[in-house]
């Protein structure tokens, strides 16, 4: 019981508390609230978890370093296949070379701080209240909550989401839950919250430093919304399901995911 309630806890401080912040009318607070809503999922998560817990072994960074080439792999691919069918393009307007470094490391600290709390707090937390499958399903669908707040508030976080058709919508919360799934297989891989947050930065950065440096759009028409190359489009779920699936037999699903 009291591991459940740390967990709604921890899902009251990420979703209500930045969402009062964002839904006022005050700018200022409402940037305020942007801020907290990064910042939220770590520092909530690593208070109610009393820190990332005991590590079970050494750091295996070559599964780090796997989790990146993976989810490079996967933004690779539904990129490709988004500019090959036009629903991808470079109309855009190039940045400067420092305007896209600002953007690509601010892009890198974010996601990190993310997977800090959603697969160090976060995951510990959820594993304690619901067990394995259901911990991370739940959690899969908080996050996904997560990033639908902005959304719904149109405060300019997630302009392809905020512009998306409902289905859109409703595939991004399915392919939350699966990228959820296999952030989560590589910290059961690496022993490290550490192989989630390269799994998410890296392909992160490679988009975001794309899209400054060459003007790429990645959404040209709202109709080619299943080509979209991140969470929400569907070929890009589809691949990561498909890595989920290759590296079930790497790991045991009972065996639980060290954080540390």
């Amino acid at each position: 019981m009291a591991a459940r309630v740390r967990f709604g806890l921890f899902c009251i401080i990420v979703l209500a508390l930045p969402a009062g912040l964002m839904a006022l009318d005050d700018p200022r607070i409402g940037d305020l609230g942007k801020l907290v809503m990064i910042l939220s999922p770590a520092v909530a998560g690593l208070a109610l978890n009393w820190g990332l817990g005991k590590r079970d072994g050494p750091i295996r960074w070559r599964s780090v370093g796997l989790a990146a080439l993976v989810t490079l792999t996967i933004a690779g691919l539904a990129l490709a296949a988004a500019l090959v069918t036009g629903a991808a393009s470079f109309s855009g307007q190039p940045r400067a070379v420092p305007d896209a470094a600002t953007l690509v490391a601010g892009t890198l600290l974010t996601s990190v701080l993310e997977e800090l709390g959603w697969a160090g707090g976060g995951l510990a937390l959820a594993l304690k209240a619901f067990g394995r499958r259901a911990g991370v399903l739940i959690l899969g669908l908080v996050w996904a909550a997560w990033h639908l707040i902005p959304t719904f508030l149109k405060i300019g976080l997630f302009p392809e989401l905020e512009a998306a058709p409902p289905l859109m919508l409703v595939v991004f919360v399915i392919a939350c839950v699966i990228y959820r799934e296999l952030l989560t297989r590589f910290v059961e891989r690496s022993g490290t919250w550490l192989g989630a947050a390269a799994g998410h930065a890296a392909p992160n950065v490679l988009l975001t430093g794309f899209m400054a440096l060459s003007g790429l759009v990645v959404l040209e028409r709202p109709e080619a919304w299943p080509l979209f190359p991140a969470p929400g489009g569907v070929v890009f779920a589809a691949l990561a399901l498909a890595a989920v699936w290759v590296l079930r037999s790497k790991i045991g699903a009972s065996r639980p995911a060290s954080v540390g």
